[in-house]
């Protein structure tokens, strides 16, 4: 058996060794800590060197890499450097790409370890222009008014339907214009009288929405009125049909307008004021039998 004196000196040992041990661990801890800060933060290890820009159509991938690069280029306090991925503000990066390019809708982004970001874009389809009060809004395909539209100072205006509402007091940014087949009906009309080579201005006038009634323009300088409570491939076959076997072309020069908005029911009017209506199907107008 070990004298007290013996028992003591063993735990003294015991004491020191683990007191080695645990200073041996807080050091390891420490240069592993310091290590890993170093390699996570100063390194080029997760230095951003590729950003992939996906589902882009319309916006460029170099004006979206100009948009973020104040956001992954620099210092923090001139020490760290911004393109680390996991100092990457990714919510600031989304923030500034939704307020500076309205067709966008959505933005996502991506740490792909070590050093790739990727962004996803999720874009709008602009559908038509629309006037009301003193203001135009570009609408989307789920009638979102989401970018206040100046007519005179975008060219690209010219390449959209621009529909106004002749009685609307005005709309605001981010509301919902008109229903889905409204719209989907005045788009339509463009398409289908195009594919019987009628051409038209892209000014549309709706008078009232209550009543669906929309008046275009042609490039011959002659109206169309339509009605939403008539069905479209029918007004304009009946359209068609008139101007084939009712009105000569010479004729047209001198017309007001063609009427569409009653079943069954076509009237249209010169400039001299002449009305004449046709009341008949379509097989019997085209007999011309005025």
């Amino acid at each position: 058996m070990l004298s007290p004196k013996r028992q003591n000196l063993n735990k003294n040992k015991i004491r020191r060794k683990f007191s080695f041990a645990r200073f041996l661990f807080f050091i390891s801890a420490l240069a592993f800590f310091a290590v890993s800060f170093y390699a996570l933060f100063f390194s080029e290890f997760l230095e951003i060197t590729t950003v992939d820009i996906v589902g882009n159509e319309k916006i460029s991938r170099e004006a979206v890499l100009e948009n973020i690069n104040s956001k992954i280029y620099g210092e923090y306090l001139g020490i760290i450097k911004k393109n680390n991925l996991l100092l990457a503000r990714t919510g600031k990066i989304k923030k500034d790409l939704l307020e500076s390019f309205k067709i966008i809708r959505n933005v996502e982004t991506k740490r792909k370890f070590p050093n790739k970001l990727e962004i996803i874009i999720f874009e709008r389809k602009p559908q038509l222009i629309f006037c009301g009060g003193d203001k135009c809004f570009m609408l989307d395909e789920n009638r979102e008014a989401y970018e206040e539209i100046n007519l005179n100072q975008n060219d690209s205006a010219n390449n959209f339907i621009i529909l106004t509402d002749e009685n609307s007091k005005g709309i605001n940014l981010g509301e919902f214009v008109l229903d889905q087949p409204y719209l989907e009906y005045v788009l339509e009309i463009k398409v289908k009288l195009e594919e019987i080579g009628l051409k038209i201005e892209n000014n549309f006038k709706a008078k009232s929405f209550i009543s669906k009634d929309i008046r275009i323009k042609t490039e011959e300088g002659w109206e169309i009125y339509f009605n939403q409570g008539i069905a479209l491939e029918k007004e304009v076959e009946m359209l068609k049909v008139v101007l084939e076997n009712k009105i000569e072309k010479n004729q047209r020069q001198d017309l007001e307008y063609i009427d569409l908005r009653i079943d069954n029911k076509i009237y249209y009017k010169f400039r001299d004021g002449t009305i004449s209506q046709s009341t008949k199907n379509i097989e019997e107008i085209k007999t011309k039998d005025n």
